[in-house]
C-alpha cells in the first residue's frame, strides 16, 4: 500500500463501520446542518476519498465524529492543525516561543515523545 492520504484513511474508516458513501454523507450533512453549514453530499465525499478535494476543518471533524476516527490524525493528513492548537498558538506568546524553540532543534519523533513524557499529567 502506498502513502496514506486523507482520502484513503476516510475510505478505510468508512468501510470499517460498513457505511456507504451516501449514508456517511447524509450523516455528515445532518451534523453540519446543526452548525449551519450545508452542501455536503456523497459526490463531495467521493472527491474527498479520491483526494481530489481537501475539506475544511469543520468537515474533517464531522467525518471523524461519524467514523469514530482520530480527528488529530485526519487533520494532520489534510495538512491542517487542530483548531485548539491553532488558537493556543494565536493567544500565547509562551506557546509560540516554546514551539519555535522545539522546532529549531529539529526534534525526532522519539524526541517529541520524550518531551511529552516530561509534561505533568495534571496541574
Amino acid at each position: 500500500m502506498g502513502k496514506m492520504t486523507l482520502g484513503s484513511r476516510i475510505r478505510a474508516l468508512r468501510l470499517e463501520v460498513k457505511l456507504s458513501q451516501r449514508d456517511l454523507a447524509d450523516r455528515v450533512a445532518k451534523r453540519l446542518k446543526e452548525d449551519d453549514r450545508g452542501g455536503f453530499d456523497f459526490t463531495y465525499l467521493s472527491k474527498i476519498e479520491n483526494d481530489r478535494l481537501v475539506p475544511s476543518a469543520a468537515v474533517i471533524l464531522a467525518l471523524a465524529a461519524e467514523l469514530s476516527g482520530n480527528s488529530d490524525e485526519l487533520l494532520a493528513l489534510a495538512g491542517k492543525a487542530p483548531v485548539d492548537v491553532g488558537e493556543m498558538l494565536k493567544k500565547s506568546v509562551g506557546a509560540r516561543v516554546f514551539f519555535r524553540s522545539a522546532l529549531s532543534t529539529r526534534l525526532s519523533e522519539e524526541d517529541w515523545k520524550k518531551l511529552l513524557q516530561q509534561i505533568p499529567k495534571e496541574k
